[in-house]
């Protein structure tokens, strides 16, 4: 009888239905599938089509055959294998060696790299790389002509387009976001194992790697790991820096069959686009089997402490390196890109003028993605980090549906798709059915595809965030006569407005800054900012990409000024006593429920 435990097993048998699942998670499973999972699929089906999306053809294999016996594509793969490597390998090492210095010691000027990393963060990724392209092209660029100057000889040493220029840069600019996914886990450190190794003869470097590093393990697996799926989904760094020195990785060689080939191969691009999916799949399995269910405990109720040491001399060693990369990975891109955005040609450091910008406003194209840009991306941000929220409440949530770990799934899926082969998946997903085909060369394409590419980085923003707070507060609203919506928004929705308004923010600069997504799907109609740039860049206007740049940055900025506003004001508004809204009647009332009589 139901509600009564059997004699073999001593518990309560499910009852019938108890695996159905909630209108809310019956819906979340709908958009996670269509949003997430049917552009992946899409991608697999695309790869054995004879025609390109939205035609009909007929299934073959040829594609597979002509791909994977091509010799250009395993010495792309090992190009891809190569550069991330390298850039993960010295981007770590850098990374860890600055959360060090702000976490553990006294260095002076520590306190000026978490806002730096920031900053570099923030910068998109193309205009990054163009700005080295001003800096260290051959013989135009800035630094070139300084060392001219300087020597004076005609010799241009500085070459960025190469494979040098691909890692130097590539290492900037991981060393920012891996700062930023280390430092969490530095600063929450116990320093109390260091100082007993220190006792026992222990030096600083031994103790840091032997006893430090080890114990950060599973975060600096997590990092380089992740790192290494980026690298190898990079597009604009070897397509910029790469491909003019003859330097080819598979997303370029999978944005090289359908850019550069007539007619386009899509099917051999999905063909390509599976075996980097299939790649960076086997890392995230790998990376589950090593850290398995390993403990990595630091902080216990024994007395967490966390002093920072003194190095002595060998803190102005730190210094220098905090210095030495806030002038080129910063201050070298930022002024290289106001001084070319004022240039009448590249290279040329006289007749300064602002024409280049008056180009920009005065250029229908370029305005248009301005405010395609601005809107795709703040939508974007917004549905990706509400969306993020509901995930997150739903995996937390005790359910005995088999489905209440679809989204999540589906989610980490998705962070193992490259944007460039998101932007085909994207294709063939809605040129394939008849009723979606009027959303090609629209913005709403665009964008479901960005929503779809930042969703999983606004997933691991706010996760965190809704784990922290205990599941007993609902239960008490609930108790005290609330609706489960009023609880979750009243309780849960109210304590994570900070971290919400944050990864909005993050997933808003991502999308605005993404070239590998909108490469493929923008048009005169919905191009954005950092495809127009593109462009700008190949035809040799590299002075009004500069401008372009300096616009989006202050956009940015602005945006970013408006949504430090609003948090500020959601904090205020967090923390004022709700007697002091309500009036004295509820001065005493803890909050966020109905006792009985309503409101």
């Amino acid at each position: 009888m139901a509600g009564v435990p059997t004699a073999a097993t001593g518990r309560l048998p499910r009852l019938a239905g108890a695996w159905r699942p909630s209108p809310s998670l019956a819906a979340l499973c709908v958009i996670a599938v269509v949003l997430f999972l049917w552009p992946v699929v899409m991608l697999l089906y695309g790869a054995f089509r004879s025609a390109p999306p939205g035609v009909e053809s007929g299934w073959t294999t040829d594609r597979f055959t002509a791909v994977f016996g091509s010799d250009s594509l395993w010495g792309s793969l090992l190009n891809s294998v190569l550069l991330s490597a390298l850039i993960i390998g010295l981007g770590t090492a850098l990374a860890i060696y600055f959360a060090w210095l702000v976490a553990r010691t006294t260095t002076p000027l520590r306190r000026l790299v978490a806002p730096m990393m920031l900053v570099v963060f923030a910068i998109p990724p193309l205009f990054f790389i163009l700005s080295w392209v001003l800096l260290g092209q051959q013989p135009v660029g800035s630094l070139n002509k300084l060392f001219q100057v300087v020597t004076g000889s005609e010799a241009a040493p500085l070459n960025i387009q190469s494979w040098y220029g691909m890692v130097a840069v590539g290492v900037m600019k991981v060393t920012a976001v891996e700062f930023l996914l280390l430092i969490g886990p530095f600063l929450a450190l116990d320093s109390s194992m260091a100082e007993a190794a220190r006792v026992s003869g222990s030096g600083r470097l031994r103790t840091f790697l032997q006893i430090e590093v080890p114990v950060l393990a599973p975060s600096i697996l997590g990092v380089v790991i992740l790192g290494f799926i980026v690298g190898l989904s990079l597009l604009d760094l070897p397509l910029v820096l790469g491909v003019p020195a003859g330097i080819d990785v598979l997303p370029t060689e999978i944005y090289r069959y359908i850019a550069a080939r007539n007619p386009a191969d899509y099917a051999g691009a999905s063909t390509l686009s599976m075996l980097l999916v299939a790649i960076v799949l086997v890392l995230l399995v790998a990376q589950w089997r090593v850290l398995g269910n390993r403990q990595f405990s630091t902080v216990t109720g024994r007395g967490h402490r966390r002093e920072p040491m003194d190095l002595g001399r060998w803190k102005y060693l730190g210094t220098a390196a905090i210095v030495l990369y806030g002038l080129v990975a910063l201050v070298a891109p930022l002024a290289q890109f106001v001084l070319g955005s004022l240039q009448p040609y590249a290279g040329v450091y006289t007749n300064l003028t602002f024409d280049n910008y008056r180009a920009v406003f005065e250029t229908p194209d370029l305005f248009n993605a301005f405010k395609n840009t601005l809107a795709i991306g703040l939508v974007s941000g917004f549905v990706a980090s509400a969306l993020a929220v509901w995930i997150s409440l739903v995996a937390r949530r005790p359910s005995s549906s088999p489905l209440r770990r679809l989204p999540d799934l589906t989610v980490w899926l998705l962070a193992a798709v490259p944007g460039i082969t998101l932007g085909l998946g994207v294709l063939w997903a809605y040129l394939s059915v008849p009723g979606l085909k009027s959303l090609f060369a629209t913005t709403w394409i665009v964008m479901i595809a960005l929503i779809a590419g930042v969703t999983p980085i606004a997933t691991r923003a706010v996760g965190g965030a809704v784990r922290q707070i205990g599941g007993e507060l609902e239960e008490s609203a609930r108790v005290a006569g609330a609706s489960s919506l009023r609880a979750t928004v009243g309780i849960v929705v109210r304590l994570i407005l900070p971290s919400f308004f944050a990864a909005w923010f993050l997933t808003f600069v991502l999308a605005a800054g993404n070239l590998d997504i909108p490469i493929l799907l923008s048009s005169t109609e919905n191009a954005t900012v950092p495809t127009v740039a593109y462009d700008t860049y190949t035809t040799g206007n590299t002075a009004q990409a500069a401008a372009t740049f300096c616009l989006l940055l202050a956009s940015i900025v602005a945006v970013a000024a408006i949504g430090g506003l609003g948090s500020l004001l959601a904090r205020r508004y967090l923390r004022r006593p709700r007697g002091a809204v309500r009036g004295p009647r509820l001065q005493h009332d803890p909050g966020l429920v109905d006792h009985g009589g309503g409101r």
